[in-house]
């Protein structure tokens, strides 16, 4: 998967082409208009009320073409000057494709942000960190369960020359320790997806923040609905001309592939680094919460029921859309312990990680 993903420069996000969008494989939350947006322009507003620091840095890693980022600096240099007067933006990036997409699309805010390549290349960060549909595209281990214990699914080449794979025992520590978490009563031929790359991701976020929030977006689930005996071939799927499918092993490199995200697992590994869970809920319920009528008002106004722009606002709220699917994790840093932000007031599921 790192390899069909990332590999340079035969991975699928080195292909200089745009992935994103209308003309390309699969559509993000940004790409529907400006008002995801401004609504998370809104939560960051709540986040540096909280923190009161002169120099409040937004970090975003996994930024695409950059809408989102455009679309929040826009918001606040309209609507809260005072804050974009003393913000930052910066953005983590490691390839030069997807960086020139960026400065092109961000070329009004170019004094605001600047890039680096990796985490490493930041520290003492005070203010947010960002990722939207950023950890389902982290290479995952595939295991399955044969003869009542798990094995790792690896890749290898049939008699007719074919990627397929083969199951082999555990070799990974790591990976061996999180199977015993795993619920019992799983059937023969299970199979799902473990992502260790995303321990050791929250582990070095969490490293590099002094002080403030890391706003996590994606689609996912938590570890009983993940490991449901129900779903049985796990959540691998591969995106192509806005076509999905389930086989990663065809054409790898030419069509991306990704992974449900295991918010349960994400908070008990936050929770491990210092990293203090304030709430989690669906995308629908979180940009609900955030002024979502006055801010829909001032970009759209009135417009009319079969409007294109109402079709894009449903598919970021209704369950048809991102509404249910996506889910939103907010942690926190050497920040109060009895926090409510706005984007959990018409709905928390903490309970249920």
């Amino acid at each position: 998967m790192e390899l069909a993903l990332y590999h340079d420069p035969l991975g699928y996000y080195n292909q200089d082409r745009i992935l994103i969008g209308k003309g390309g494989d699969f559509v993000t939350s940004p790409h529907t208009g400006p008002l995801f947006g401004a609504l998370i322009a809104n939560q960051i507003e709540e986040f540096a009320s909280i923190l009161k620091v002169d120099d409040f840095t937004i970090t975003e890693m996994g930024a695409g073409s950059g809408y989102l980022a455009k679309d929040i600096l826009r918001h606040l240099k309209k609507h809260r000057k005072h804050l974009f007067s003393r913000l930052r933006y910066v953005i983590i990036e490691p390839a030069d494709n997807w960086k020139n997409y960026q400065e092109a699309n961000l070329e009004e805010f170019i004094h605001k942000v600047s890039w680096v390549k990796c985490l490493d290349d930041i520290n003492g960060l005070s203010g947010c960190f960002i990722s939207n549909e950023l950890l389902d595209a982290f290479p995952v281990h595939l295991i399955q369960k044969e003869g009542g214990l798990f094995k790792e699914l690896f890749v290898t080449i049939d008699s007719n020359e074919m990627f397929t794979y083969v199951p082999v025992e555990i070799q990974d520590e790591s990976l061996k320790g999180y199977i015993n978490i795993l619920p019992g009563d799983l059937p023969e031929g299970y199979r799902s997806e473990v992502s260790l790359d995303m321990k050791r991701w929250i582990e070095e976020v969490a490293s590099r923040i002094k002080s403030g929030f890391v706003l996590t977006i994606d689609y996912g689930h938590v570890r009983t609905e993940y490991f449901n005996p129900s779903r049985n071939r796990g959540t691998l799927l591969c995106y192509k001309d806005h076509m999905v499918d389930e086989n990663p092993l065809d054409n790898p490199g030419d069509k991306d592939i990704t992974a449900h995200v295991n918010f349960s697992d994400l908070k008990d590994w936050a929770d491990g680094c210092g990293l203090m869970t304030i709430g989690f809920t669906e995308q629908w319920a979180f940009l609900a919460s955030l002024d979502f009528q006055r801010t829909f008002e001032e970009y759209f106004g009135k417009i009319e029921p079969f409007s294109p722009l109402l079709a894009s606002v449903k598919m970021l709220i209704m369950p048809q859309g991102m509404g249910q699917t996506h889910k939103v994790l907010i942690l926190g840093k050497n920040v109060p312990t009895d926090l409510r932000l706005k984007g959990f007031s018409l709905k928390d599921i903490s309970h249920r990680l």
